[in-house]
Formats: structure tokens, C-alpha cells, sequence
């Protein structure tokens, strides 16, 4: 069986913006194929929001060239019915019946009304919010109307969404079936990008990944990839029977880390190729050990080692 090449879809190159004298978002590039589950992550002011709002033409990007292709088309700018926007910030009507907001909102990208309407009404229905469509959007929780604003940006079934924080407000549960709702999107051929600073959740989605810190790529790829090349370290959480000191594993040369729990408890980092045998030796040497437990690094851990890296 021949497997065809995905297409691209989207392609950034060289993106910088600025804003008085803070540089916002430095040089960066990156692309995404049709059927790609694209994670842009990052903490809070990395620049992740400016660059979604630059690929909308929200603001302008001081340098740099975005180019989509939806359709077959090559486009600076898609038509609003290609795409579906999750802003990080409310944008919907608070004081709209809720279902005339979501009818009103697809029908303006091109959706039948009357489509629009059983449609939404079937997410609400998923949703558990189908009691509450003549509600107004501000009578409700900070995670139901999250909720809501998920409905709209994807009712209209747009080629391409862009979520940003979609896990914004949402309890654990919720969070977890906002993970189902986007993959089962996704794979009614939405291609996705999501914007988002809980890894622990991305990293259950995501097939590409793109790290920035600062407004600087500190990684771009496949998130098999980042595995592949970083993941490979040990990890260890261990808890003593009496208080310890970071000062007291400083001489140990495998370790690369050192992160305090409390005074009873370390997670050690180990470096890549190290005799674990002989550093847990001399571990054991410091102080009586009540339990210990180990991991592979995630996609937080990767992260954290990566921003270090790239401290100046």
C-alpha cells in the first residue's frame, strides 16, 4: 500500500513581534499538515497568544511571511468559514440566549441556520448543557461557559481550529472529555492547533509539539521525537527517614538535577549513560531511605530541562 504524503496546510516562517520594548515572539518557524494535532506550549506570557493572533491577522507580525493552503488555495488569510477560534479570553454575547448566540455565530460562517441549530443542540446534549440553551451565557460557571465557547468556535465544522487554553476553567473531568471532544473532531478532518501551558494533557493528544519560552523556540517536532532525544533520562523521587539537604547529593557527578519536595523528600535527575548502580550507592550513603520510585521523564520534565538549557 502506497501511503500518500499529507499536505501542508499552514507555514510560518521567520515570525517576530514586539511590543514597546519587549520582544514578544523572536524569529520563529514552524508548519502544520492537514489531520495534524499541533501543540504550541508554553507558560503564561511565552508568546503563545500573540502567535495565534498574528496567524489570524489579529495583529501584525513585525517580520516574517504566514502562508496558508485550505482547499488547495494559497491564502494569507482563509476565509472565516475555514476556521474555528477558541480565543484565550470570553468573545461570545453574555447577555444572548445561549443557542441563538451559537446559531447566530455559525450561521455568519457560512452555515445553514437551521444545520447550525440541530447541531447545537447536539453538542449542548454532549455538553451536559442542553437544559440551559435559552440561558444567558454570563448565568453561567467560568467552566460551562468555556464549554460554550468551544461549541462555537467548531459547529460550523471549520477545515482548521485554533484553540487557545481550551482546558482553560475546566475541572479534571471535564478536561479529560475536552481531550475526546478534540480528537473526535480532529478526526472528522479538522486539523488543530491548541495553545496550552497543561502538558500532562496535551501530550495524551498531541502528534507535533512546538516549545517556546520567552518568545524562542526551545523545541519543534514530532512529540515521539522529543521522547526519542530527551526522554531517555532517569528520574527518581525519594523520601528519607530524616530531613536531607541538597548539599548533601552536590557531590554526586551522575546527578544533572536536584528539586526539593520538603525537607524529607528530592527529585533527582540523573545524567544521560550513568552508572545508576553507583549512584544510588552513594545515595544511600547520605541518609536512611524510606521509599523510593521512579520515572521516566514527561513532557513538563523535557520542558523544564530545556528552558535550563537555553538559559543565558
Amino acid at each position: 500500500m502506497i501511503i500518500q504524503p499529507k499536505e501542508t496546510i499552514l507555514e510560518v516562517h521567520s515570525v517576530s513581534k514586539s511590543f514597546s520594548n519587549i520582544q514578544a515572539v523572536k524569529n520563529i518557524s514552524f508548519s502544520l499538515e492537514q489531520g495534524d494535532i499541533f501543540a504550541f506550549l508554553g507558560p503564561n506570557g511565552a508568546g503563545k497568544t500573540t502567535t495565534l493572533r498574528i496567524l489570524l491577522d489579529i495583529i501584525k507580525a513585525d517580520n516574517g511571511q504566514i502562508y496558508w493552503k485550505l482547499k488547495n488555495n494559497l491564502q494569507t488569510l482563509p476565509e472565516a468559514g475555514q476556521i474555528g477560534y477558541l480565543p484565550e479570553e470570553r468573545g461570545l454575547y453574555p447577555d444572548i440566549p445561549i443557542l441563538r448566540s451559537l446559531v447566530y455565530l455559525a450561521s455568519i460562517r457560512g452555515m445553514n441556520p437551521i444545520e447550525a441549530k440541530t447541531a447545537a443542540m447536539e453538542w449542548l446534549e454532549k455538553l451536559e448543557l442542553a437544559d440551559r440553551a435559552k440561558d444567558k451565557l454570563q448565568s453561567l460557571s467560568k467552566g460551562n461557559q468555556q464549554k460554550i465557547q468551544f461549541i462555537a468556535s467548531i459547529l460550523h465544522k471549520p477545515l482548521f481550529a485554533i484553540l487557545d487554553e481550551p482546558f482553560a476553567g475546566l475541572d479534571p473531568v471535564n478536561q479529560e472529555k475536552f481531550i475526546d471532544y478534540i480528537k473526535e473532531i480532529n478526526k472528522q478532518g479538522t486539523t488543530i492547533l491548541l495553545s496550552a501551558h497543561q502538558m500532562s494533557l496535551v501530550e495524551k493528544i498531541a502528534n507535533k509539539v512546538f516549545l517556546i519560552n520567552t518568545g524562542k523556540e526551545i523545541y519543534y517536532g514530532s512529540l515521539s521525537g522529543i521522547y526519542e532525544n530527551l526522554g531517555n533520562q532517569h528520574i527518581i523521587h525519594l523520601s528519607f527517614k530524616a530531613a536531607v539537604s541538597e548539599v548533601d547529593f552536590q557531590h554526586i557527578s551522575e546527578i544533572e538535577n536536584i528539586s526539593r519536595i520538603d525537607d524529607f523528600q528530592l527529585q533527582l535527575t540523573f545524567k544521560h549513560g550513568i552508572n545508576l548502580n553507583k549512584a544510588l550507592g552513594d545515595i544511600a550513603t547520605i541518609g536512611d531511605i524510606a521509599n523510593i520510585t521512579s520515572h521516566q521523564p514527561d513532557l513538563h520534565d523535557i520542558f523544564l530541562q530545556l528552558v535550563k538549557k537555553h538559559l543565558p
